[in-house]
């Protein structure tokens, strides 16, 4: 093939430039496709990586859900053992004040029982005096009732028998 306004003087030579041209041709053709091949393989990497970056971005917001979900649970339970401590130093101080009130109750108890075992001994110490006192006052009474002779002595009673009676008998209030 002839270039327009050139001079042909060679058909040989020409027919060698010309498949020299077209070797260059091919050669520019392929590498032209194969640069298209990786300007396609370049473009489907970059959708791969965008792809992959909007995977990580969605990763990434989601960790930073989990960990503040993390945290907020961690709070959570730092309260809950704060409160559970509480609890228990609360529960620990109950049964101590309650064992505290079972010991003082059962001091209590103790002098109860010696309290009515005194009452009891005192009952029974009055019921005596209260007996020999109504005896007294009988045979005084006999006494007085009995009559008069020279030797016995006289009905009202003496100072000495009063203080006697009244001593032994003071408790007592005088019946009317």
């Amino acid at each position: 093939m002839a270039v327009p306004g050139t001079v042909m003087e060679n058909p040989s030579a020409t027919a060698a430039a010309e498949s020299r041209l077209r070797a260059r041709i091919e050669m520019l053709e392929r590498r032209l496709h194969k640069r298209d091949e990786q300007r396609r393989a370049m473009l489907h990497i970059m959708s791969d990586l965008n792809e992959s970056n909007k995977r990580l971005g969605s990763q990434r917001k989601a960790m930073l859900h989990i960990l503040g979900d993390y945290e907020r649970d961690r709070r959570r339970m730092a309260r809950q053992t704060e409160r559970l401590d509480n609890s228990r130093r609360a529960v620990l101080h109950i049964l101590q004040d309650s064992h505290h009130d079972k010991l003082r109750l059962e001091a209590s108890r103790k002098a109860m029982i010696h309290i009515m075992g005194d009452l009891r001994e005192t009952t029974a110490e009055m019921q005596r005096r209260e007996r020999s006192c109504a005896t007294n006052r009988s045979s005084s009474s006999r006494r007085a009732s009995s009559p008069r002779s020279a030797s016995s002595p006289p009905a009202w009673p003496t100072s000495s028998t009063i203080r006697s009676t009244t001593s032994a008998c003071s408790w007592v209030t005088p019946s009317t």
